[in-house]
């Protein structure tokens, strides 16, 4: 099947011109980065959310609100710790901009809501510099 959506990582390229999502999957965010990657796989393959067989809702996709209204967040589940990726769908693109970790009653992530549109904005306005496809 051909894919429908095409996700894209943040490259830090005005810092250490890091891609920091597959950083944060190959380290810290380890013990979810299979589940990660067949989740990608399999949204990038479906239909958009509203369509009979999409898979853009749960238990895979998470439509956040207030503060991080119109972004999405992918998560799972490993030894009492919810492991989160965040991103934004524009069309059939889906930015994904940072992550976040969830354990007892804490939940952190490494950025803002109002860096994480920064780092859209830069993915969009300057392609080569600011993003990378998806690496699983």
């Amino acid at each position: 099947m051909s894919s429908e959506f095409t996700f894209y990582d943040y490259v830090d390229a005005d810092r250490s011109g890091a891609n920091l999502i597959n950083r944060w999957l190959k380290g810290d965010g380890k013990p979810a980065r299979m589940h990660f990657a067949t989740t990608i796989g399999l949204l990038e393959a479906s239909h958009p959310r509203g369509f009979n067989d999409s898979v853009w809702g749960r238990p895979y996709v998470r439509f956040m609100d207030e503060d991080w209204d119109g972004f999405i967040e992918l998560r799972k589940e490993v030894g009492n710790v919810q492991y989160r990726l965040l991103g934004k769908v524009l069309d059939r693109h889906v930015f994904l901009v940072t992550w976040g970790v969830h354990k007892t009653q804490n939940y952190k992530t490494d950025i803002t809501p109002q860096t994480a549109s920064d780092r859209v904005n830069q993915m969009i306005r300057d392609p080569a510099r600011y993003r990378r496809e998806h690496e699983a």
